[in-house]
């Protein structure tokens, strides 16, 4: 583990269902979650005003469609990705709500929903040998934040957004491309921050403007005259040691310098 907090929803659910390894995302055991969870029980929702009455442990939008109102909500992947059903939940009694997408989150009595508009955005080009002035060219409100821990809150995936963009500011990037290898870049910290920093945007582009950088310097480096049969079947040889301590140095070597 590297130390990022684990959602022990997801966990418990990963355990329950025998999932690991690729079986093991937030999509699939968020929509597993969902699916398993619906009942005969009727609950009463509230959306943008209308009364719609749903089955409980359905999800927002398909509670939606069922009642024919599926226009109140976007949806596009209807996957938890693309972030279009962003909805704010509230609840009369007091319960906490929060910001959450219609098509991950089960509906319950007395939910109160509104939808949230959702502007189509494009991420400036990554940059080779990414630095702080370079992120801040791309991203001018990087330096709005005022920590106030919204946006790792909204996060589904328990990405420490907050400090993750107080890294951007330093250049700290190699820990900012760690800390959003689990983004889904479904936009609730964009939504939820009311300086527009756009945090998922700047851990995508980092990512990129990194991977940019050491593809150029790997078509710089001398590369190995391999390209029989033969000459392939030796690097799996080297790959697949019988050692596994060694087996795993040799593959970091490989995925590190692209050379044998």
């Amino acid at each position: 583990m590297d130390g990022r907090p684990v959602d022990k929803r997801l966990m418990r659910t990963s355990r329950r269902f025998n999932l690991s390894g690729p079986a093991l995302n937030f999509v699939t055991i968020k929509n597993i979650r969902s699916d398993n969870n619906v009942t005969s029980n009727k609950v009463n929702i509230l959306i943008s005003g209308k009364t719609v009455q749903a089955t409980e442990g359905e999800t927002i939008v398909r509670a939606l469609w069922s009642a024919g109102l599926g226009g109140l909500v976007e949806v596009g992947c209807a996957g938890g990705v693309c972030g279009a059903c962003t909805v704010t939940v509230r609840f009369s009694d007091g319960r906490p709500g929060g910001t959450d997408l219609a098509c991950m989150r089960p509906v319950e009595e007395g939910m109160e929903i509104f939808p949230c508009p959702v502007e189509t955005q494009s991420v400036p080009a990554p940059q080779a040998d990414p630095t702080a002035v370079k992120i801040r060219a791309a991203f001018p409100t990087l330096d709005r934040c005022t920590k106030c821990g919204s946006c790792t809150t909204a996060c589904p995936m328990s990405i420490p957004v907050m400090d993750s963009v107080l890294r951007m500011q330093s250049g700290n990037f190699e820990v900012v491309a760690e800390d959003f290898t689990t983004c889904i870049h479904c936009g609730l910290c964009r939504f939820v921050c009311e300086d527009k920093v756009k945090p998922h945007s700047m851990g995508m582009w980092v990512r990129r403007s990194l991977g940019m950088s050491r593809t150029e310097s790997l078509n710089e480096a001398p590369q190995p005259d391999f390209c029989s049969e033969k000459d392939a079947e030796k690097e799996w040889e080297w790959l697949l040691a019988d050692d596994s301590e060694e087996r795993l140095c040799r593959a970091k070597t490989f995925r590190e310098t692209g050379r044998l």
